[in-house]
C-alpha cells in the first residue's frame, strides 16, 4: 500500500507540474502575438533604413568621403592590424529560462563568433549555425566576407581563439584572449553567461528580453556610436537570434560598424539619381545613427518573438510530456492495486482452504 501512495503523490507532482506549465504556455502564446505583430510593423522601416544605407554607400565616392562610420576593406585590416583599438559585441539573450535551447544556441554562437580562428567552419565546428552564417545576405550583415572574418581573428589573437583544440576553462582563463573583447548584454542570462567567464561586460540591460523598448536601443546605440568615434573600438558586431517562423529561429552576427565600401558596389546602370543636401557625407553621417538604432531595436524584436516562440514551444512540449507520464503512471497505479487486490484474495482463500 505504501508503493500505491508513493505512486499517488508522484501523479498529483507531475499534474500541479502540468498546470504550471500550461499556464505558461498560455502566457508565452498571448505574449508572443503580441510580439509577432510589433516584429511585422517594424519590419518595413528596417528594409527602408537598409535601402537608404545602400543607395548613399553606392553614389559615395570612397576618395572623396570624410565620414569616420566608413572605411575600405584594406583600411579596415590596417586598422584592426594595429594595437589599440578593443571589439564590441552587443549580444541579445533571454533574461528567464524555461525556453528551450534559445539562451544556449546564443551563446553558441557568440562564442563561435568571437573566438573565430580565421579558418572555415568545415575546418573549426560542423555546428550547423556556422555554416548558416556563410550564407547571410551581405546587406543585412553590413560587413561580411571571409577576408574580414580573418583579419578580426588575426588582430584577436588568431589561432588561440578556437574553440576546436582549447579547453573551455583554458579559454576563459586567458588574460590575453579578453583583454581587447568588450561585451554590451541584454538579458540576465547573457550576463551571467560572460561575466562568469570573465568577459568584459561595460554595460548591461535587464527585464526588456521580452518586451523591448527602442528607448533603450537609442541607448545602445549612443554610446557604441560615442565609444567607436573616439576610437576606443574598431569594430562592432551585433549578436542576437532572428526570427523565422514559430518553429524556426536562427542565431546571426551582424557587423555595425565600420561600415566597408568594398561590400556596396557601385550601380553604374541606376534608374535613380538622388541630390543630397548639403553632401552625401553629412547626409550619412546624421542619418547612420539612426538607423544603427533601428537596426539594434529590429534585431531586440527579432529576440523577443524568438524567445517567446522558444519558451511557447518548450512550454506545449513540457505539458504534453507530463500528460503522457500521467497516463503512463495511472495504468502502473491499476496495475500494482490490481495486483495487491488479486493477493489479498488470494490470501483470503489460501486462510479459508487451511481452516477446512
Amino acid at each position: 500500500m505504501a508503493n500505491l501512495q508513493n505512486i499517488r503523490r508522484r501523479i498529483r507532482s507531475v499534474k500541479s507540474i502540468q498546470k504550471i506549465t500550461n499556464a505558461m504556455d498560455m502566457i508565452a502564446r498571448s505574449r508572443f502575438n503580441a510580439a509577432k505583430d510589433t516584429l511585422l510593423s517594424n519590419i518595413p522601416y528596417v528594409d527602408k533604413t537598409r535601402e537608404i544605407i545602400r543607395r548613399i554607400m553606392t553614389q559615395m565616392n570612397v576618395s572623396e568621403s570624410e565620414s569616420p562610420f566608413i572605411t575600405t576593406r584594406q583600411g579596415l585590416i590596417d586598422a584592426q592590424s594595429r594595437e589599440g583599438g578593443k571589439f564590441l559585441f552587443l549580444v541579445i539573450a533571454a533574461d528567464k529560462g524555461l525556453a528551450g535551447a534559445y539562451s544556449s544556441n546564443i551563446f553558441k554562437e557568440a562564442h563561435s563568433t568571437i573566438e573565430y580562428d580565421g579558418t572555415s567552419p568545415s575546418e573549426s565546428t560542423t555546428d550547423e549555425e556556422s555554416f548558416h552564417r556563410q550564407n547571410v545576405d551581405a546587406l543585412n550583415k553590413g560587413i561580411s566576407g571571409e577576408q574580414l572574418r580573418a583579419a578580426k581573428a588575426a588582430a584577436k589573437g588568431g589561432s588561440k581563439r578556437t574553440g576546436a583544440n582549447v579547453s573551455m576553462a583554458q579559454e576563459y582563463n586567458d588574460a590575453d584572449y579578453i583583454s581587447d573583447i568588450e561585451l554590451i548584454t541584454v538579458g540576465r542570462k547573457a550576463t551571467s553567461h560572460f561575466k562568469q567567464r570573465g568577459y568584459n561586460i561595460i554595460k548591461h540591460y535587464h527585464g526588456i528580453s521580452e518586451r523591448p523598448n527602442y528607448h533603450y536601443a537609442k541607448e545602445i546605440a549612443d554610446l557604441i556610436i560615442e565609444r567607436f568615434l573616439s576610437g576606443e573600438i574598431i569594430d562592432v558586431t551585433l549578436i542576437y537570434t532572428r526570427f523565422n517562423s514559430a518553429i524556426s529561429c536562427t542565431p546571426q552576427d551582424v557587423t555595425l560598424l565600420p561600415l566597408v565600401t568594398d561590400d556596396f558596389p557601385s550601380e553604374t546602370n541606376a534608374k535613380e539619381e538622388y541630390i543630397y543636401e548639403p553632401d552625401v557625407v553629412s547626409v550619412l553621417n546624421d542619418f547612420l545613427p539612426r538607423r544603427i538604432a533601428t537596426r539594434i531595436y529590429g534585431a531586440m524584436l527579432h529576440s523577443a518573438a524568438a524567445e517567446l516562440s522558444s519558451r511557447m514551444n518548450a512550454m506545449s512540449n513540457a505539458t504534453d510530456n507530463a500528460q503522457e507520464l500521467v497516463g503512463k503512471l495511472n495504468l502502473y497505479y491499476n496495475k500494482v492495486r490490481q495486483a495487491g487486490i488479486t493477493n489479498e484474495i488470494n490470501e483470503i482463500v489460501g486462510g479459508a482452504n487451511a481452516l477446512e
